[in-house]
């Protein structure tokens, strides 16, 4: 995998080609998730990026917008996390200006019309109650409630409802100014490019009036483990849902691989010990997984699982034993082997599109300024020894899990 960075009108631009490629995604990836908020806006990041799609200058309302991509078989979608927020269009390569036009008119002319802002904020609240009908949503949310306290990791991205509610128009212009400049976003091109040349022209002519440097700075997080090994929240269900925590090891840290290998070989496919053991053995859930998730100022191991309410005690017992076993290293070479190629297997299916390429590269820059390319990665995961997994392990004893559930 080749790429190159070049500053375009001052902003940092990704091209990643993919000669074989049907299409190319064009990517603008923003400094502006929910860790950038207060307490008082939380959930506007979220609440912006949904406005964004409304009410440009060349595209007046929502249905234009949603036309100029249709026309070309186009596919438009945004996302909000923690760290940052991502606009995307995804198209043949013939229609890549066209989708630049559509994203730029969006970054530059957004409107934020009051009509459409008071009516939004009624499809954003039905959102929330959508996620609070959703169990194995709810208890990832109250997890980071519990696991992170009254903070901007801690907080809902999607933020509340009486926090929705309060949202104006000049608070979208303020958050906008704030965060969306040349030096807070990257630009990335992924897939087919045929005339490298005139797409940046197409970006200079389309981007040149973005401000020039963000407004604010992301409050400082400090990490607290909670005082409690335990905690739940209360709600009417049929199953009980859990996540275990357990910290990890940062993004920029090469532990990582090896972190990931262990949540395989724990949690992370069908051959994994708790799905076969916990799922196939005990037949106590449908639905169990282990990761490791890395964030810019923290890093977590994840269990997490849906079991019967009338077994859960015994269900956790059993999730714990085979923890235990890990954080022991008890780990065999077939395992390690096999957590290896499922690795490598995933890591190089998960870029074959276009889109999934643009944020491969993408999350990367914009987070770390680096990128590890494919051949970089795949050649760590081969250097990895079942020692060095093993000697990781211990990070999964019993005095650093926090479990957290529904009930």
């Amino acid at each position: 995998m080749k790429y190159t960075k070049e500053s375009i009108e001052g902003i940092d631009c990704i091209f990643a080609p993919m000669d074989d490629a049907n299409s190319t995604t064009i990517e603008i990836m923003c400094k502006a998730g929910s860790i950038y908020e207060t307490k008082e806006n939380n959930g506007i990041s979220h609440f912006l990026e949904h406005l964004f799609f409304k009410w440009g200058e060349k595209y007046p309302t929502p249905k234009a917008v949603a036309e100029a991509v249709d026309k070309f078989g186009g596919e438009f979608n945004a996302y909000t996390g923690d760290e940052y927020a991502g606009y995307y269009v995804k198209c043949a390569p013939d229609f890549v200006h066209q989708a630049i036009d559509v994203l730029a008119d969006m970054m530059n002319h957004a409107k934020f019309s009051v009509p459409e802002l008071e009516r939004e904020k009624w499809v954003v609240i039905q959102e929330l109650k959508m996620y609070e009908d959703n169990p194995m949503a709810m208890v990832m949310e109250k997890r980071q409630s519990y696991f992170f306290w009254d903070n901007s990791y801690g907080r809902p991205i999607i933020g509340t409802e009486n926090n929705i509610k309060t949202f104006t128009q000049q608070m979208l212009f303020d958050h906008k100014a704030n965060l969306y400049t040349k030096d807070n976003l990257i630009i990335v091109i992924a897939g087919k490019i045929k005339d490298k040349q005139e797409l940046k022209d197409g970006i200079s002519k389309a981007f040149s009036k973005i401000p020039e440097k963000k407004r604010i700075q992301k409050p400082e997080f400090i990490q607290t483990l909670p005082q409690d090994h335990v905690g739940f929240y209360e709600q009417k269900n049929e199953q009980a849902h859990l996540v275990i925590s357990a910290p990890g090891f940062k993004g920029d840290d090469e532990t990582r691989y090896a972190a990931n290998v262990l949540a395989t070989i724990l949690g992370g496919n069908m051959s994994s010990r708790l799905f076969q053991n916990i799922r196939e053995k005990e037949g106590l859930c449908y639905y169990i997984k282990a990761s490791h998730a890395i964030q810019q100022d923290t890093w977590v191991f994840l269990i997490r699982a849906g079991i019967d309410k009338q077994r859960f005690d015994f269900g956790v017992e059993k999730i714990y034993e085979e923890i235990e076993r890990i954080a022991n290293g008890d780990i065999s070479q077939k395992e390690f082997e096999n957590a290896i190629g499922y690795n490598e297997g995933q890591i190089q299916m998960g870029i074959e599109s276009s889109d999934e390429m643009a944020s491969f590269v993408g999350n990367q820059y914009l987070i770390y300024k680096k990128i590890d390319s494919l051949e970089e990665i795949l050649k760590k995961y081969k250097n990895l020894t079942l020692a060095d997994i093993q000697s990781i392990a211990k990070k999964l004893s019993k005095e650093n899990l926090y479990l957290f559930y529904i009930k």
